[in-house]
């Protein structure tokens, strides 16, 4: 999701819990079927948790032209907000020893050190991964297809990572290391890395050192379901009559699994609030998957309101006060916020990435904005 749109998102803060927590639910349904209709969303669904206590919802169908009603159990594709599981890896790698956040690209990838244009060479994965690397955004569909045509017969997932590290860190910068330029092109390389430090792919490693360790058990990659059937929801392109569901065995349903470790995670609700309840834990000394000291890293922004994977905005003391993503591929939108002083925990995602979904998420944000208002 562009950078400027996080920006605002971190400008929207609403820093205490106050609302009765007994009928969050009828309120949350309310909200996100008001928002869903309204701006005509297939599938909206929602997870709220206040000081432990959690309440989920799900309205609308999982594919339009089909019966099938969404679940709060089903699974959605998060988009950017994958970042966040990438740069938590690396940190949980790094806790190891296995590597070092202020290590620089030629040490990082030694076999590629020779061609590497001069600018890299003193380029560390902590700029990587807070989008300072003057890396290329790959973020827009004009940068695709040249994308695809590097790693274009390249072999398997990770040879594909690895080819287009050789290429893109082959040429000068797109722009100067050290100013912001949001950069999905970074998170593959981030991910090439990982998988030359261990020799196995950025999926085995998210599964090994983020899922399992969490208890993560509903997730995977790419877009959920079969299409044999209609059993999760499916992400929707616009069409001259409306949105268009979108077979999850087609190619082009999602970005291609090479930009993995940029945005390719689908999950539950419950499975990501385990991920994001360990972030609130780390944010506050004691979460499971970091050192504490990781946590404070991760979590600290580097330059603006970004830290490694997360927008983030810090009070007087260093904690956070608000961590927050938000993730699209153009097919589906997803929204993570979470306010470790205040115990709360926001996730919002829905099947549809257009314009109409994006203000159908502003306008959730606004009624729990004003559901979880500041006490005076």
């Amino acid at each position: 999701m562009a950078a400027a749109y996080l920006l605002a998102v971190l400008l929207a803060i609403a820093p205490a819990a106050s609302a009765a927590e007994a009928s969050l639910d009828a309120f949350l349904r309310q909200a996100l079927e008001a928002a869903r209709s309204k701006h005509h969303v297939p599938a909206v669904a929602a997870l709220v948790e206040v000081r432990g206590s959690a309440v989920a919802e799900a309205v609308g169908i999982r594919a339009e032209g089909h019966p099938e009603t969404a679940s709060v159990d089903d699974r959605w594709q998060i988009g950017s907000d994958t970042k966040a599981f990438t740069a938590t890896l690396v940190a949980r790698l790094a806790d190891r020893g296995v590597l070092s956040l202020d290590d620089t690209l030629p040490r990082l990838l030694p076999a590629m050190a020779g061609a590497m244009d001069p600018a890299y060479r003193s380029v560390t994965l902590a700029q990587v991964l807070s989008h300072t690397a003057g890396l290329a955004p790959l973020t827009d569909g004009k940068e695709l297809p040249a994308f695809m045509e590097v790693i274009r017969g390249a072999g398997d997932v990770r040879a594909q990572r690895a080819a287009a590290a050789r290429h893109y860190l082959a040429r000068r910068p797109a722009s100067k290391a050290g100013g912001f330029v949001y950069s999905n092109l970074g998170y593959i390389i981030a991910g090439a890395i990982v998988e030359a430090r261990t020799g196995k792919s950025w999926e085995e490693l998210v599964r090994e050192e983020v899922f399992a360790p969490l208890g993560i058990t509903h997730a995977g990659f790419g877009p959920p379901g079969t299409s044999a059937r209609i059993d999760q929801p499916r992400g929707h392109r616009p069409s001259p009559g409306g949105l268009g569901a979108l077979d999850p065995a087609d190619p082009l349903s999602d970005n291609p699994p090479a930009l993995g470790p940029a945005g390719t995670i689908n999950i539950s609700l419950a499975d990501w609030a385990r991920f994001a309840r360990d972030q609130m834990d780390g944010a506050r000394g004691h979460g499971k998957l970091l050192s504490a000291a990781a946590y404070r890293r991760l979590q600290t922004p580097v330059t603006g309101n970004y830290a490694l994977g997360w927008g983030a905005k810090l009070d007087a003391s260093g904690t956070p006060v608000i961590l927050a993503h938000t993730g699209s591929n153009g097919y589906w939108l997803a929204d993570i916020r979470i306010l470790p002083a205040d115990g709360l925990i926001e996730l919002v995602a829905m099947n549809a990435g257009d314009s109409d979904a994006q203000k159908a998420l502003e306008e959730i944000q606004a009624a729990l904005r004003e559901r979880f208002k500041p006490q005076r």
